[in-house]
């Protein structure tokens, strides 16, 4: 699996270059499952059928098959095809006629059609003239479906191309059979290496609502190649919960993962430990209907989480509008999920969000709340994306309930990480199922439509066009300039005044949406400062301040394995240079001229002979490194070594009370706790906006 990595912790993009990771290349430890407990998740029954679509020959007629599944339903001609012999039927004897359309229906489709299912149609007992009537379509018998309302196909992964099939569906109430619906090929899959590809994925259609009925009936074209081994129809049911559904969605604010808690930022440089923190808040969640309202499973495994999110892709479901209940949608929107997870095999619903035709908002894939979860909804543009789908098809426009729904959840997800809603941004995919796009870098707009990337007619017509709405709302209710601003000058300074250079694009886009999204300054200098490029420029610094020449290769690669494996600080090396044979030698070779010269390096003064004579009786006793270490950890080294802090940091020397106030924590609790202190106060984030505006 690809290395996951935290964006809270992200150190390093390469060796010895300090950086944020990037959201389309990572995947960061996947959050807890924040999956609805047992007792919230609804009924919800899952049977599937094994289906044979035999082949037919070069001259049309149909070739029985010889292995038949127990339980299997065939289909076959629905009138007799010249030259083919009777098939057996596994139901009743007279199979009903087939979809119209003629020639055309047995047509291999366009990869990017979507076709649009009746919303509500129309029962009819007499279907009329048939193509299968003229022998280019076979049909299954009746299928029971009295406890199901959702379906699907499925197949191998490795059964390849299916398209020609043109499989279809009816549905039959007390009323008389619906009009035939296209059972649309899905065009998306997991990202590689993610938990849901490794979990035995299948292939399969998009998932059709029909709604409550006593049968249903499959149609396929009748190709020289049939169906293949061991396809599936996938029957999915559940009860409405009109209880769950008259519970109002929760209004915001949700709170953003580290925007709730995290290391103090503190106020002034003055400021003693126990100082209040002060983080980024994370704006206002939209109302949203959380997974245990609707009754969702818990995931089958943990999804992936990206480093961060840097774009939205919008969907439509391509099922049905007719659905006249928030219970209802709920119940399409659990029977898709067991759907997505038992017949495909992924680990949770697809899509992050779904919205539905009023607007409301429902909590999809789990974790989708707080993190960059990596869902299955866009081949190739999984990671760092949120996807968003409106529940039915969308030919015509969705209302502007449903647009203002897309717009917000987009808004706040995206906001989250200070992304731009109406900007644009460059997107490295590698290899995805039906994309436009194979392991190159794309240009496209923050929010975009699936269409854009894959073969695919989602959002459907009507949702392309209010693609410009969603993300001028998203822009107006969320994205704030100034504050993505002045995080983009907190990155800037700490890269120069930590690392001696300005940010390369990606750690600048990177942990100025960190910031943005609750991660403290802090945590960014406590990153930074544990990065290749920070301990070999404080290696560096300590040969030549104190032994005053350039480090060997060895020396300071051994210094660099030290501090990494946490045997060492980047504040030891300088120590211990101190107490080195070659800064005695330096020093004249004698306890003297070395008390002397470690006084005037590390306090700044000259030795009083007192001092001189206490010090080289101590170190007869004790050794030359118990005196360095002694005045090393003295009172007034923590302080002349904390002061500087201020310089580097503040552009100003300490003031009395901050100097001794910080001297004690250096004493107390390290000098890395004083420089993510210092490098965190409000005083270091106006003066970066200063200097970087």
């Amino acid at each position: 699996m690809l290395t996951r990595i935290l964006l809270a912790a992200a150190l390093v993009a390469g060796p010895g270059i300090a950086a944020p990771v990037a959201a389309t290349a990572d995947r960061a430890p996947a959050v807890a499952p924040a999956a609805a407990t047992p007792q919230d998740e609804a009924d919800v029954t899952v049977s599937d059928v094994p289906v044979v679509v035999p082949a037919t020959d070069a001259t049309g007629a149909v070739v029985a098959p010889t292995d038949v599944p127990d339980g299997a339903v065939v289909a076959e001609p629905a009138a007799p095809v010249p030259g083919s012999a009777a098939l057996r039927s596994a139901g009743p004897d007279t199979a009903e006629p087939g979809p119209a359309g003629g020639g055309d229906a047995s047509a291999s489709p366009e990869p990017s059609a979507s076709p649009e299912p009746s919303a509500s149609p129309e029962p009819s007992t007499d279907p009329g003239p048939s193509a299968a009537a003229e022998g280019d379509r076979l049909v299954t018998a009746e299928i029971p479906a009295d406890d199901a309302q959702t379906l699907g196909l499925t197949w191998p992964a490795a059964a390849g191309d299916v398209t020609a099939l043109d499989a279809q569906v009816r549905s039959r109430t007390g009323e008389g059979w619906s009009d035939w619906e296209a059972l649309a090929v899905d065009d998306v899959a997991p990202d590689a290496g993610t938990p849901d590809a490794e979990s035995g994925v299948r292939g399969g259609t998009a998932s059709v609502w029909f709604g409550e009925a006593e049968a249903v009936q499959l149609s396929f074209a009748a190709t020289q190649a049939g169906g293949p081994d061991d396809l599936r129809v996938v029957l999915v049911g559940s009860d409405e919960d009109v209880d769950a559904a008259a519970t109002p969605a929760p209004a915001g604010p949700v709170v953003e993962g580290a925007a709730a808690t995290g290391d103090a930022v503190v106020r002034t440089a003055a400021s003693t430990t126990g100082a209040t923190a002060s983080v980024q808040a994370a704006a206002a969640a939209p109302g949203i209907y959380l997974r245990g309202q609707w009754g969702a499973a818990a995931a089958s495994c943990t999804p992936d989480t990206a480093s961060s999110l840097v774009g939205a892709v919008v969907h439509h479901t391509a099922g049905s509008n007719s659905y006249g209940s928030v219970a209802e949608a709920m119940q399409m929107i659990r029977n898709d999920q067991r759907y997505h997870m038992t017949g495909r095999g992924w680990c949770d619903l697809g899509y992050n969000f779904v919205v539905d035709k009023w607007g409301n908002i429902y909590e999809g894939r789990v974790g989708s709340m707080t993190g960059a979860v990596i869902g299955v909804h866009a081949g190739g543009f999984n990671t760092g994306t949120v996807g968003v789908a409106m529940l039915g098809t969308y030919d015509a426009a969705p209302s502007a309930g449903t647009v203002a729904g897309v717009a917000a959840v987009i808004g706040w997800r995206l906001g989250a990480y200070n992304v731009d809603p109406g900007g644009w941004m460059s997107y490295r995919t590698g290899v995805g199922e039906n994309s436009k796009y194979q392991n190159t870098t794309v240009t496209l707009p923050r929010v975009f439509g699936h269409r854009d990337v894959s073969y695919t007619a989602c959002p459907g017509n009507g949702g392309y066009s209010v693609l410009q709405a969603i993300r001028d709302q998203a822009r107006a209710a969320y994205f704030d300039p100034a504050e993505y601003a002045a995080s983009r000058s907190v990155v800037t300074a700490l890269y120069t005044d930590l690392l001696g250079r300005g940010p390369d694009p990606t750690g600048l886009q990177g942990w100025s949406a960190a910031l943005l999204s609750g991660t403290s300054q802090s945590a960014l200098v406590d990153s930074l400062t544990r990065s290749d490029e920070y301990i070999s420029k404080r290696v560096a610094k300590a040969y030549r301040e104190v032994l005053g020449r350039e480090p060997e290769g060895v020396g300071a690669n051994n210094w660099l394995v030290a501090i990494r494996g946490g045997q060492a600080t980047v504040d030891d090396v300088q120590r211990r240079f101190y107490d080195s044979d070659e800064y005695f030698a330096a020093s004249g070779g004698t306890m003297q001229g070395y008390v002397q010269r470690l006084y005037t390096t590390m306090l700044r003064r000259g030795a009083t002979a007192a001092e001189v004579n206490q010090w080289v009786s101590l170190a007869g006793k004790h050794g030359r490194a118990w005196v360095v270490d002694s005045i090393w950890w003295s009172v007034e080294a923590a302080s002349i070594r904390s002061g500087d802090y201020y310089q580097t940091f503040l552009g100003r020397g300490p003031d009395p009370t901050g100097q001794a106030a910080w001297a004690q924590v250096l004493l107390q609790r390290g000098e890395g706790a004083v420089r993510t202190g210092i490098a965190g106060s409000l005083e270091y984030r106006g003066r970066a906006i200063a200097r970087f505006p």
